[in-house]
C-alpha cells in the first residue's frame, strides 16, 4: 500500500507537468533529452526528474505512436522503474507501458538498458515499433535478433545503443561468447543496468533449469549408452525409485544387485566404474524422466528438445553431460557426439548481474514469495483499464478421463453452436496429437498448434478469434500470444478457453484462461478435471484412490451415470493441494538448481575477472603471474614428490622445463644428501634463468607481452573447459545418490571447490610448461607463430 501511494503521487505530478510538454513544439519536445540530462549533470537525481521524464514520454508516445497511455499504464510504468514485477493482464498494453521507464533509465547515460522478450519475433516487432519513439527522442535503440552472421560491428553498435531490445539466450549466449575471445576490445556486453523481462516468470521460474552452453570440438564418444540403455530397459519397478518430486531416479538396492550381476562387478560406486555409473546413471533419467512428447520429439531421425517456456521445438540445443545420447540411445535414433563444454551460464546467473532488474507478466501473484526470496522482487498488481468481463467456471471433475474428454467434446460443440471462437488446451505434445485425432473423429474441423505446427503459428493465431473456430494447442498458446476477435466473435460472447485438465501450477492455468477477455471483451474459461489425471494421481493423499476405485465401482455396476460430475466437498479441494504440492516440489527443485548454479557462478566470475586482467595486458601483472607460476608448480613438485631422486628430478626438467637440458648438471646439483629446500632452489633458480632466455627470443616488447598472454590465456580456458565437463559429469553423479542419503548440494560443492583447486594447479603448470617449452616459427611478415608443447 505505501508502495502504491508512493506512485500514485508521482502520477499526480506526471499529469500536473503534462500540459507544459504538450504545448510545445516537435523540436521542443525531443531537446528535452537535452535538458533533463543537463540536469542531471548539475547534480539533481533521476527521482527528481522522474515526473518530467515519464511526461515527456508520454507525450512522445501519443505524437509518435498516436497512443496515450492510460492511468494504470503509467502505474504500471512506475513499478517497472523503482525494480518491482507488474502484474499486467493480456491485451493491457505491456509493450506501449516499458516505453516510460526505458526511457527514464536510459537518461543517465549508462549503457545496458534492455527489454528482454520471449522470442526474436517479439524483440523485431517491438524494438521497432516502440524504436520510433526513443529515437524521435535523440536515444539509440538496438534490436538484437540473430545469433549468426553478425559481425563484431554490429554487436558492438547492438550494445552501445541506449537501449535494447533482445531475447534472454541473444543476450546469454553474446555474453559467453565475450568471455571467449582473446582481446577486451572485443568484448560488447560490457553494461548490466536495468532490464525489463517481459513473460519474467516464463523467463526465471518456468526456464530457470535450463541453461545457455556453447559447445565446442567432439569428444571421444563413449561405448556405454548402448549397453547402460539394454540394461536400464530390463530393469522391472522395484529395482529403481524417484525422489518425492519425480526430478531424480536412482537404482534401489535390488537394482543395484541386478546390475553388479550384469556387469559383472563387485563395487559401482569404486573409483575404476565411476564412467560406466554416470552412463547408467544418463540411462536411468533417459528411460523414465525425460518424456516423447514433452521435454522432446522425435524428427526425420532427430531427438529435437521442447522448450519449458513455451513448449516450441530448439533446433541445435542438446543437453548436456551425455543426456542427450541417453535419449537418443532409448529412441533407438543415430547417437550423435558429445561436444565439450566452452561456456555455459543459467538465466538466474545472468539476470542476477543487472543492478535494476523488473518485469512484466500476467501471472506472478501466486509465485511472489519464491520471486522475493530468490530475486529481491516485489509483485505489484496494475488494475484493468476497463474491468474484465471473463468468466471463470467451476472445474467439471468427471471419475475417469474417457468421460472427461466426451464431455470437454460437448463443450467444444456448444461454443459451435454458440458462433463462438474455441480454444482447447492440453499439457503436451503427444495428448495434443491425441485429442486432435479425437477431434477429427467426431468431425470436428480444427486447426492443431504444437511444437510440430510452430511453423503456422501465425496464421492459426490469426485464426483463432474468428466465429466457429476450433484451435487445439499446448501451453505455448498461452505466451506471446494475443488473440484478437472478430466483432461477430465478440457479439456471440466472445473466446470460450477449455483447459483439458489442470495444469502443473495455477499460474500456468491463470495464462491460458487470460488468452480470454482481454481488454474487457466477453469470454469464458472452465477446466475439465479426472480422478485419473496424472497430477491427482501421483499428488494426492490414499483416500482418493480409494474414492476413485469405489465411484468407479459403482459406474461399471451401473448405480452411477458416468456423465454424474463428482462434487464430493473434499474432492474439490483436491487439486489445488496436488497443484501446491507440485508447486512445492518445483520450487525446491528450483532452489537447488540456484544452488548448484551458485557454485558454479563463483568460479565463472573469478576466471572471466582473470581472463580480462590478462586480456588487458598489464606488465606488471602478468609478470605477477608468471613469478607465481614458478613457484606454485616448483613447490608443488617439491612437495609432492616422496622421494626426490636424480631420475625424479631429471624427469621433471625433461617433461617441463628443457627436454635436452644436461643430465650432469642435475647430477651435480641432486645428490642422495640433497634436501627438499636445496633442490627447492636448484629448480626456482633453473626455472627463472630459462624464463629470462626464453622471453629473450623476442627483440619486441610488444610481441613479449602478447606471448605472455596467449600462453596464459590458453592455459585458463584449457583448464576451465575440463572444470565444465566435470562438474556437469558430478551433477549427474551426485544425483544418482539418493539411496546413500546424500545431500547432493553439499556433496556438489565440496567437491566442484576440491577440484577447482586442482585445476588451478593445473593451470599454472600449463603456463610455466608453455613459457618454457613452446617453440616460435618465424615467418616472412615477421609475425611469429607458436608452437605449444
Amino acid at each position: 500500500m505505501l508502495r502504491m501511494r508512493k506512485y500514485q503521487r508521482i502520477i499526480k505530478k506526471i499529469y500536473r507537468v503534462l500540459p507544459k510538454y504538450a504545448e510545445m513544439t516537435d523540436e521542443q519536445l525531443k531537446a528535452q533529452t537535452s535538458v533533463l540530462r543537463e540536469e542531471l549533470l548539475q547534480g539533481k537525481t533521476l527521482i527528481d526528474i522522474l515526473p518530467y521524464a515519464f511526461a515527456i514520454v508520454i507525450e512522445a508516445d501519443k505524437r509518435v505512436l498516436g497512443l496515450m497511455p492510460y492511468d494504470v499504464q503509467v502505474l504500471g510504468g512506475l513499478a517497472l522503474f523503482f525494480g518491482n514485477i507488474a502484474e499486467i493482464k493480456t491485451g493491457e498494453g505491456k509493450t506501449l507501458i516499458a516505453t516510460m521507464p526505458l526511457y527514464a533509465r536510459a537518461l543517465l547515460g549508462e549503457k545496458g538498458n534492455y527489454l528482454i522478450t520471449a522470442n526474436e519475433y517479439l524483440a523485431e516487432r517491438d524494438g521497432q515499433a516502440m524504436g520510433r519513439v526513443f529515437e524521435w527522442l535523440n536515444l539509440s535503440v538496438g534490436v538484437g535478433v540473430g545469433t549468426e552472421d553478425q559481425d563484431f560491428e554490429t554487436k558492438r553498435r547492438l550494445y552501445n545503443s541506449d537501449i535494447i531490445y533482445t531475447t534472454h539466450s541473444k543476450l546469454g549466449f553474446d555474453y559467453l561468447f565475450d568471455n571467449l575471445g582473446s582481446e577486451l576490445a572485443e568484448q560488447v556486453v560490457s553494461k548490466f543496468n536495468f532490464a525489463i523481462i517481459d513473460e519474467i516468470d516464463a523467463v526465471l521460474l518456468d526456464g530457470a533449469q535450463t541453461a545457455l552452453v556453447i559447445s565446442g570440438s567432439p569428444k571421444v564418444q563413449s561405448n556405454y549408452y548402448q549397453i547402460s540403455d539394454w540394461f536400464v530397459k530390463s530393469l522391472t519397478e522395484e529395482d529403481y525409485e524417484y525422489s518425492d518430486d519425480k526430478r531424480r531416479v536412482w537404482l534401489t538396492k535390488t537394482g543395484l544387485t541386478k546390475l553388479e550381476q550384469y556387469f559383472d562387478i563387485k563395487d559401482i560406486y569404486s573409483e575404476q566404474y565411476v564412467d560406466l555409473y554416470r552412463h547408467i546413471v544418463l540411462a536411468l533419467q533417459a528411460n523414465y524422466l525425460k518424456q516423447n512428447g514433452k521435454d522432446y520429439v522425435v524428427e526425420s531421425g532427430k531427438v529435437l528438445l521442447l522448450d519449458v517456456v513455451n513448449g516450441r521445438i530448439m533446433p541445435g540445443v542438446k543437453m548436456q553431460g551425455g543426456i542427450h545420447q541417453a535419449i537418443e540411445t532409448k529412441e533407438s535414433v543415430e547417437v550423435t557426439s558429445e561436444t565439450k563444454t566452452l561456456g555455459t551460464i543459467s538465466y538466474q546467473s545472468l539476470f542476477k548481474k543487472f543492478t535494476r532488474l523488473s518485469g512484466m507478466t500476467g501471472t506472478a501473484k501466486t509465485d511472489e514469495k519464491e520471486f522475493m526470496e530468490t530475486y529481491h522482487l516485489k509483485v505489484i498488481e496494475i488494475p484493468t483499464n476497463i474491468p474484465t468481463q471473463r468468466e471463470d467456471k467451476k472445474d467439471k471433475i468427471y471419475v475417469s478421463n474417457q468421460t472427461k474428454i466426451e464431455e470437454s467434446l460437448e463443450a467444444v460443440r456448444e461454443g459451435i453452436r454458440e458462433q463462438r471462437p474455441v480454444l482447447i488446451e492440453t499439457g503436451s505434445v503427444s495428448m495434443s496429437n491425441l485429442y486432435s485425432l479425437v477431434l477429427l473423429q467426431n468431425k470436428i474441423p480444427h486447426n492443431l498448434l504444437n511444437a510440430k505446427t510452430v511453423a503456422r503459428e501465425q496464421q492459426i493465431i490469426s485464426d483463432a478469434g474468428r466465429e466457429n473456430s476450433v484451435t487445439l494447442a499446448t501451453s505455448m498458446a498461452g505466451r506471446g500470444t494475443d488473440i484478437k476477435l472478430t466483432s461477430e466473435a465478440n457479439q456471440h460472447g466472445g473466446l470460450k478457453v477449455i483447459g483439458t485438465e489442470r495444469m502443473t501450477s495455477k499460474r500456468i492455468d491463470n495464462q491460458l484462461r487470460g488468452r480470454a477477455g482481454r481488454q474487457g471483451e466477453p469470454g469464458e474459461s472452465v477446466f475439465f478435471v479426472s480422478l485419473e489425471d496424472k497430477m491427482i494421481v501421483e499428488n494426492s493423499p490414499h483416500w482418493v484412490r480409494q474414492t476413485r476405485q469405489r465411484l468407479a465401482k459403482r459406474v461399471t455396476e451401473g448405480k452411477r451415470p458416468a456423465t454424474d460430475q463428482v462434487n464430493i466437498r473434499r474432492l474439490k479441494r483436491v487439486m489445488d493441494k496436488a497443484q501446491k504440492k507440485f508447486g512445492n516440489a518445483e520450487v525446491q527443485s528450483r532452489k537447488n538448481t540456484l544452488a548448484y548454479d551458485t557454485i558454479l557462478s563463483g568460479q565463472r566470475t573469478r576466471i572471466y575477472a582473470a581472463r580480462n586482467k590478462v586480456m588487458s595486458e598489464d606488465e606488471t601483472y602478468l609478470d605477477k603471474i608468471m613469478s607465481q607460476c614458478v613457484n606454485r608448480v616448483v613447490t608443488n613438485f617439491v612437495g609432492e614428490t616422496t622421494n626426490l631422486t636424480v631420475e625424479s628430478v631429471a624427469d621433471f626438467v625433461f617433461n617441463n622445463m628443457k627436454s635436452d637440458y644436461p643430465l650432469e648438471d642435475i647430477e651435480r646439483r641432486v645428490g642422495r644428501d640433497s634436501k627438499k629446500k636445496q633442490i627447492h632452489e636448484f629448480l626456482i633458480q633453473l626455472s627463472s634463468y630459462l624464463l629470462v632466455q626464453s622471453l629473450r627470443r623476442f627483440n619486441d616488447g610488444a610481441q613479449a607481452r602478447y606471448f605472455k598472454k596467449v600462453v596464459i590465456l590458453r592455459a585458463i580456458d584449457g583448464s576451465w573447459i575440463d572444470q565444465l565437463e566435470y562438474l556437469q559429469q558430478l551433477k549427474n553423479i551426485v544425483n544418482g545418490r539418493g539411496m546413500a542419503q546424500h545431500k547432493p548440494v553439499n556433496e556438489f560443492g565440496r567437491e566442484a571447490r576440491r577440484h577447482f583447486f586442482k585445476m588451478e594447479d593445473q593451470i599454472f603448470l600449463d603456463i610455466y610448461r608453455s613459457l618454457l617449452l613452446s617453440d616460435l616459427k618465424a615467418k616472412p611478415d615477421g609475425s611469429i607463430d607458436i608452437e605449444f608443447p
